[in-house]
């Protein structure tokens, strides 16, 4: 009867330490149900943009950019392009906004003032859903 008991002694430790390695070395898959949240899509299949279309952002440049600003710092006669990057969240408030070239003359600034001022946009999507899209927005200063 001894025999059996010290035979289910380490039957039972055996089981234990069985399960504990395998508690311990098994790979549980992370389950992240918000797993775009903080995720930003460079590429995404359809990107974020102006609320009303293309038209409706000329219609705000036209109304809301300075166009004196570079004037005003001494920028000579022709066209200038300031690309804007920008995040627009899923909650299509634009954010991280900074310029990737700068012709100087005040222009950057200016571009950026008009981007932070151009309110809320519509989100991109990925595969159906709503996600953070990266954003890169040419501004035109043409000086006659």
């Amino acid at each position: 009867m001894h025999y059996i008991f010290a035979f289910m002694k380490k039957i039972i430790l055996l089981l234990s330490f069985l399960l504990l390695m395998d508690t311990c070395f098994s790979q549980v898959p992370s389950v992240n149900k918000n797993q775009d949240v903080e995720k930003v899509y460079v590429s995404p299949q359809i990107p974020a943009s102006f609320p009303g279309g293309e038209l409706a952002w000329q219609n705000f440049v036209a109304a809301n950019l300075d166009t004196n600003v570079p004037l005003k710092n001494g920028a000579q006669a022709g066209t200038y392009t300031v690309t804007v990057r920008f995040i627009v969240g899923m909650d299509s408030i634009v954010s991280d906004v900074g310029c990737e070239n700068d012709p100087r003359y005040g222009m950057c600034q200016e571009a950026i003032r008009l981007i932070r001022k151009s309110g809320k946009w519509k989100p991109a999507t990925q595969n159906g859903r709503i996600v953070n899209g990266f954003k890169l927005q040419p501004i035109v200063f043409t000086i006659k």
